[in-house]
């Protein structure tokens, strides 16, 4: 997710710069603690996407250096990046969530077999544990999940869920503060890594979100 990460760290600085007089712009990738000390600045804002940037890495980094950051925390992001963490905590809390397998890649039995001895009915989801970006997301039928599996074997462990088809909103938080619903209308079969990025992908956002009030 490096490619997105650095879009996404130009876009803020644009945004940044006109509110205040000083940004600099550090990849991380190189001599980064080398550089913080050296700039010295009153506060991170983290543009990073995916691994290192997501998962708490880099938050413990600044932590450990007593520099303010933006997003979520070290144990936050380290739990949320895990899916299966994070399924165990929904579980825990009565949040619903799809029905899921674990898969290891070292299993003996391939992940169709898994499957079928499983409650988990076709159409599936398979993932990695620990991606961002929908990388490495698939929908697959009982035809294609060998297939598509074979994309995911450098991974330790896999995520199966049984795929529930509906629409795709997101909603923004800071601390307690809902920030508003935006609307993902991809034209693709599902709002994939190329919908996300790709102008060329024409996804809708629509926002506010046309959302029903719920009565109580």
């Amino acid at each position: 997710e490096r490619k997105i990460s650095l879009l996404t760290g130009m876009a803020c600085v644009k945004s940044i710069r006109k509110n205040y007089a000083k940004v600099f712009v550090i990849d991380p990738q190189i001599n980064f603690i080398d550089k913080l000390r050296k700039i010295k600045p009153d506060i991170v804002f983290n543009a990073l996407h995916g691994k290192y940037g997501e998962d708490g890495f880099v938050q413990s980094i600044l932590e450990q250096e007593k520099i303010k950051y933006t997003h979520s925390g070290v144990l936050s992001s380290s739990i949320a990046i895990n899916k299966e963490l994070s399924k165990l905590i929904f579980i825990e809390k009565k949040i619903l969530t799809p029905k899921y397998l674990i898969f290891s890649n070292d299993e003996k039995n391939s992940i169709l077999k898994k499957i079928n001895k499983s409650k988990i009915n076709f159409p599936v989801v398979i993932k990695p544990i620990s991606e961002g970006s929908s990388l490495g997301v698939f929908i697959c039928t009982k035809k294609n999940i060998t297939k598509k599996a074979k994309y995911l074997k450098n991974y330790n462990k896999i995520l199966i869920e049984e795929y529930i088809p509906g629409r795709e909103i997101q909603v923004g938080m800071m601390g307690k503060k809902t920030l508003g619903a935006i609307e993902l209308k991809p034209k693709r079969k599902f709002y994939d890594y190329y919908a996300k990025y790709s102008n060329k992908a024409k996804t809708e956002h629509i926002m506010p979100a046309p959302l029903e009030k719920k009565k109580i």
